[in-house]
């Protein structure tokens, strides 16, 4: 009886910390993205689309990174950008945090997840300057 208690604890712990890696799946990366289209924020949707064309030419070259802490970098960086809220932000960041502790807690290789957070923050980082400073610049011939 206490082994089998045991097991489904450490089933739905395990379950708790797929369930929270969700915040760096393709599927909420697309949700973010369509509503940020649907809201009409072309800034906004062309970060989160540079961020991820250049994400995944960077896996290209970082073979094995772990792509949901990645993503949800990217996520959890330009949302805060976006609302420009201070409880939002940290919110983003301690629910990113939380993704790490659950790559760790499902034994992620460290190599992984570490390659993964650079290449997040070089994708989110290059999208920002890029975009941000090429969009808000005047046009001039």
């Amino acid at each position: 009886m206490v082994v089998k208690n045991l097991f489904l604890t450490m089933k739905w712990k395990k379950e708790i910390a797929r369930d929270i890696l969700a915040l760096g799946g393709l599927p909420f990366y697309f949700i973010v993205l369509i509503r940020a289209i649907i809201g009409d924020y072309n800034l906004f949707v062309y970060q989160l689309l540079m961020a991820i064309a250049v994400l995944y030419i960077l896996y290209f070259f970082v073979k094995q990174a772990n792509l949901h802490i990645a993503r949800g970098f990217i996520v959890s960086a330009f949302t805060s950008l976006f609302y420009k809220e201070i409880i939002f932000t940290v919110f983003a960041f301690f629910l990113w945090l939380a993704a790490l502790a659950s790559l760790f807690y499902l034994k992620t290789k460290p190599a992984n997840i570490v390659k993964g957070i650079i290449i997040g923050i070089i994708s989110a980082v290059v999208a920002y300057y890029s975009l941000t400073n090429f969009l808000n610049s005047p046009i001039t011939f």
